[in-house]
């Protein structure tokens, strides 16, 4: 078959596809539910921990696709929820991390904060599904639901009729003056407290028949309070780690599930002809991955009740619209790494050797300092570094304002690749002409890409080798490496026929899907439609 042949019959396929999704019946109303840090690898792994009526029932009954793969590298939490409903990797979004600087303002910020000092979406560079969806018709409601504002704003995006999240310091549930504020919001914080689970207990609900994970393993971290192991009591209400103890456990998955069910009501969402859009952002699961990591009980047990809560959501999406009016969605920003020190240990214990290992911010920091220094003296500064926001290295301009900007650049990156745990070091210089960074394979250089953005990404961006990772948490993610990548997609209703799908798709094909669903032009973007039976 001749390449123009195979060209057309591509597109032809698509415009098939494409037909097929218009032809069915919009929905009324489209669920997205991130399950911050769940690995795609959880719903096989902790299967037999789980009922029929939850993550089964999105399995057995509606698209389950199980190999989606993120093909960025900056797998963190803003840029993770920047792609899912933009249909965009970072290099489009902007979003290349938590925080970052941006060459044409000068300025260093937070993902979802803007230039007037409020939370909102306007560091976003592209239209969510719902910024589409308002254009379109200014009758659909947008709603945003999480415990971290970044989930639920960058989800959301700049039109949403209502975006809210909870804020641990004042004990609230909050807003922006940069949404409207919902009538409901009083009501929210009524009845959806931190405060009534101070002294309840997390206990195991997983039998040991079914063999669960050791309650304690090497590195793990401390719920709250001091204890490794089941069961962890919520701390007092007054203790400075009370709120901590609360989201670090299944009550802060209640809470978000019950925030959202209030939303679902009070905004009567489906509840018309014109189509609404919910993003949940479940943030509990993302907490007690750092604190304890992947291989432990309590990432087991948090997907135990995290199963009972999706049993509950279906429940009342199939009673208030009907399965055929919406379509669920779960997913995830990101993946998790192994500790290092965990996996390092299991591989010793039969006989081999795998390199893992931890790196510190402040170590990267201090070999910028020794070796700009060495080379160039002291700076008129602090510091040679401004910020350091993984990936990125951001430099003090004003440090080097004076000195060969290639020299700086040559001399730092020679040092950083000595580094032991470091495997991409690269130059914003080298990445903004489309060059890979050095030692890259084809595919790993499309996620690095991916990620670069030539105003917000570092002056050097750096990523860790396979099996180490950066910071002090007990586990983590951030990289290039297929287990950051690796995130689970289900979905149900709509009309969607049943299928388990091992074809390789994306996140960033969430979006088109819903777009030819809902009948939105979405584009230039990253993903494509899925590929639905």
């Amino acid at each position: 078959m001749t390449f123009l042949r195979f060209g057309l019959l591509i597109v032809c396929l698509l415009t098939i596809v494409a037909r097929g999704a218009a032809a069915q019946k919009p929905p009324r109303l489209v669920v997205i539910v991130s399950f911050d840090q769940y690995r795609g690898d959880y719903p096989t792994l902790f299967s037999r921990f789980v009922g029929k009526r939850g993550f089964a029932r999105m399995q057995k009954q509606g698209a389950s696709f199980t190999k989606c793969y993120y093909e960025h590298a900056n797998n963190i939490t803003g840029p993770g929820h920047a792609s899912l409903l933009t249909g965009c990797y970072p290099a489009r979004t902007g979003i290349v991390g938590n925080d970052f600087c941006d060459l044409r303002t000068g300025s260093c910020t937070y993902c979802a904060d803007d230039d007037k000092g409020l939370k909102s979406a306007e560091q976003l560079e592209v239209p969510t599904i719902g910024d589409l969806l308002r254009q379109k018709n200014t009758a659909s409601r947008v709603v945003g639901i999480s415990l971290k504002d970044r989930a639920g704003i960058l989800m959301s995006g700049k039109s949403a009729t209502t975006c809210v999240w909870y804020d641990m310091n004042t004990h609230r549930w909050t807003t922006s003056s940069y949404y409207p504020t919902p009538q409901w919001l009083p009501t929210l914080n009524r009845t959806i407290r931190s405060s009534k689970y101070a002294g309840r207990s997390w206990t195991t609900r997983i039998p040991q028949s079914l063999n669960p994970a050791y309650d304690s393993v090497d590195a793990e971290g401390a719920y709250p309070g001091g204890n490794t192991t089941f069961p962890h009591q919520v701390l007092d209400a007054g203790h400075p780690k009370f709120e901590a103890s609360v989201v670090l456990s299944p009550f802060g998955i209640d809470m978000v599930f019950d925030a959202a069910s209030i939303a679902l009501t009070k905004e009567e969402l489906g509840k018309d002809k014109w189509p609404d859009v919910l993003c949940i952002g479940v943030s509990s699961s993302d907490y007690v991955g750092h604190v304890f990591g992947p291989d432990s009980r309590e990432v087991q047990e948090l997907y135990a009740h995290a199963d009972k809560r999706i049993e509950k959501l279906i429940d009342q999406l199939d009673a208030g619209i009907g399965r055929a009016n919406y379509i669920l969605v779960i997913t995830s920003d990101h993946g998790v790494a192994p500790v290092p020190e965990v996996i390092r240990n299991i591989s010793q214990q039969q006989g081999a050797f795998i390199d893992a290992g931890r790196i510190r911010e402040s170590e990267i920091k201090a070999i910028v300092d020794s070796v700009l220094g060495a080379k160039f003296g002291k700076p008129p500064t602090a510091s040679y570094v401004r910020e350091i926001s993984e990936p990125s290295i951001y430099l003090q301009d004003s440090a080097i304002a004076h000195l060969n900007r290639a020299a700086v650049l040559e001399v730092v990156v020679a040092a950083l690749k000595r580094h032991p745990g470091l495997g991409i070091v690269a130059t914003r210089d080298t990445l903004a002409l489309g060059d890979c960074p050095e030692g890259a394979d084809e595919a790993t250089c499309r996620y690095v890409l991916n990620s670069f953005h030539a105003s917000r990404s570092g002056d050097i961006v750096i990523y860790p080798k396979r099996y180490w990772i950066i910071g002090g948490n007990t586990a983590t993610h951030g990289t290039p490496h297929d287990y950051d990548r690796y995130v689970p997609l289900m979905m149900l209703g709509g009309g969607m026929r049943q299928q388990n799908s091992d074809a390789p798709v994306a996140p960033v094909d969430i979006a088109p899907t819903l777009a030819l669903r809902l009948g939105l032009v979405i584009g230039p973007i990253d993903g494509k439609p899925l590929p639905m039976k």
